[in-house]
């Protein structure tokens, strides 16, 4: 059986909402998507698409951190956005966490995620 490796964020709301913030399997780190929020899950940057790309990434570099990986180990991501116009506009705010080492990714328009300040969501996939 391969072993998992579970990593909690943020542990007292993970456990609450029932999940893991990252698992790794084997070479492999599947982190959860990451928002905009601090670390009582207060939303940071209502409104401001370019502030919460940098929050949420910044919680995915700080998960893979945790498992001695950056965001240049990242090779896929889906990003779930409430605006894609205004995602579009910030996108460069997002190519600049990557540095140029960009991963397989798939954006996607949703009507709304688990908090409504939140305008982005970031879940990926990292190769140790």
């Amino acid at each position: 059986m391969t072993e998992k490796k579970r990593f909690h964020l943020r542990p007292e709301g993970e456990k609450a909402f029932g999940y893991a913030q990252a698992v790794q399997v084997g070479g492999l780190v599947h982190v959860a998507g990451s928002l905009s929020v601090d670390d009582s899950f207060a939303p940071l940057h209502p409104g401001d698409m370019a502030a919460q790309i940098g929050e949420a990434y910044a919680g995915v570099a700080r998960t893979l951190a945790h498992f001695g990986l950056g965001l240049a180990d990242v090779v896929k991501e889906t990003v779930f956005v409430t605006d894609m116009e205004a995602f579009l506009e910030a996108n460069g705010r997002r190519m600049q966490v990557y540095g140029g080492t960009l991963p397989a990714a798939t954006v996607v328009e949703v009507r709304r995620l688990a908090f409504a300040e939140c305008l982005i969501e970031v879940e990926v996939v990292a190769a140790a």
